[in-house]
């Protein structure tokens, strides 16, 4: 198996990182966000949003053989008035069907070591409180649940998160 590779994502990406976030919300969010929401979820107008206002600058993915796997977008101008939080990962998804490969921890891991490379102090994750794999996971990473939450709001709907701080420094 060739090695994945896990570089900056460009505009020829977009459809194959459309495909993972849509098919990845209908699996991993069924029962947790209401039904009517992933039942309408468009791969076109995803594309066509993307293709329009998609931020290539803070977006990387993991790839293999031309194959997108997942993907992870972050941010480091964020500011959190408590626990010394200035930067975030934003998104991060892995094709279904390869998670628990070391796909997501690669896309972490390269996200904490450029933040660390811009003298970042403390990084954040937010996921929804029901997740409870994707809570696993970032506890793994070592992320340590903060009492801060917030609310995700999707079409009228709202949904709770909760978040993990990573200790950069």
């Amino acid at each position: 198996m060739n090695e994945i590779l896990i570089r900056k994502a460009k505009y020829d990406d977009i459809e194959q990182m459309a495909d993972i976030n849509i098919n990845d919300w209908k699996k991993v969010y069924k029962g947790i966000i209401s039904q009517k929401i992933l039942d309408n979820l468009n791969r076109e107008e995803r594309i066509q949003k993307w293709q329009q206002s998609f931020n290539f600058e803070k977006t990387i993915v993991a790839e293999q053989n031309g194959v997108v796997l997942g993907y992870c977008r972050y941010e480091d101008n964020v500011v959190h008035d408590e626990n010394d939080i200035d930067s975030e990962i934003i998104a991060i998804y892995v094709d279904y069907e390869r998670i628990g490969k070391g796909i997501g921890r690669k896309l972490v891991e390269h996200v904490i070591d450029i933040f660390k490379k811009q003298k970042k102090n403390k990084m954040v994750i937010w996921c929804l409180e029901e997740n409870l794999n994707a809570r696993k996971f970032y506890e793994k990473m070592g992320g340590k649940l903060i009492e801060n939450q917030k609310y995700f709001e999707k079409d009228g709907e709202k949904y709770k998160e909760v978040g993990y701080v990573y200790t950069l420094k």
